[in-house]
């Protein structure tokens, strides 16, 4: 099992260009009936770039994030060299069938290899490595996935709830996801305070998410937030 601490250089990725490197789609997923799909990288730099490409799972514990290794879903090929200018196919393949009634949840990491005589020359001082992170999710029979709808998966705001709790000893909500599909939230404000402008995370199917509360809020009473889309509004007040 892999710690969310182990990440804390993802740089999540939202549309992307980020040191000449352009990956799309950034919402990649695998309906049921789908054995692959595709996710592309194009170096728009001007020198060659090689890229290491990983497919983690991913599941919340006690309200953290949690990774671990699989091979449920792998990327093929896994490492590329994409020359400058060039863009470069990968394959995410399903190599094992998705429980019916699920949506399971993956995390891709695409990581910058150092060049030989970089990584060389880093052991006398520190070589940062640009490190992407982009969400995959996987259906099995009978989730109603559509691809490039405004909202791929449907999920009932009822099944989501929130309350105020004290986390290693400070005011955090905890939000709960009680249905089948995840719960992408943005543009949340409690209170009328702000917590995020935009992506604020993810809580996962049958998971729960805990987030610290802005500064000034000791206690939550009216969360709002955008949900999975930019038109999709929750306004709720806390269960507890």
């Amino acid at each position: 099992m892999l710690s969310s601490a182990l990440f804390g250089a993802i740089a999540p990725i939202h549309a992307y260009a980020a040191t000449n490197m352009l990956i799309w789609p950034i919402d990649p997923a695998l309906g049921a009936n789908d054995n692959a799909t595709e996710l592309w990288l194009e170096n728009k730099g001007s020198t060659a770039a090689t890229m290491q490409i990983r497919v983690l799972g991913w599941k919340q514990v006690a309200g953290e994030e949690n990774y671990r290794n699989q091979q449920d879903v792998v990327a093929s090929p896994p490492i590329v060299n994409i020359g400058a200018g060039k863009k470069q196919l990968i394959r995410l393949i399903r190599q094992s069938p998705t429980p019916a009634g699920q949506e399971q949840a993956f995390r891709i990491l695409i990581d910058e290899v150092p060049a030989t005589e970089r990584s060389t020359s880093a052991q006398a001082g520190v070589s940062l490595l640009m490190r992407y992170s982009l969400p995959l999710f996987v259906y099995g029979d009978g989730i109603n996935f559509q691809r490039n709808a405004a909202e791929p998966v449907h999920l009932n705001q009822n099944q989501l709830s929130w309350k105020t709790i004290s986390h290693n000893g400070h005011p955090a909500i905890e939000v709960t996801n009680r249905g089948p599909v995840h719960a992408r939230l943005s543009k949340v404000s409690i209170n009328g305070r702000t917590m995020a402008d935009g992506l604020l995370g993810y809580v996962l199917a049958g998971s729960y998410r805990i987030w610290p509360l802005p500064t000034g809020v000791s206690r939550g009473e009216t969360l709002r937030a955008e949900i999975n889309t930019d038109s999709k509004i929750w306004q709720s007040g806390s269960a507890q």
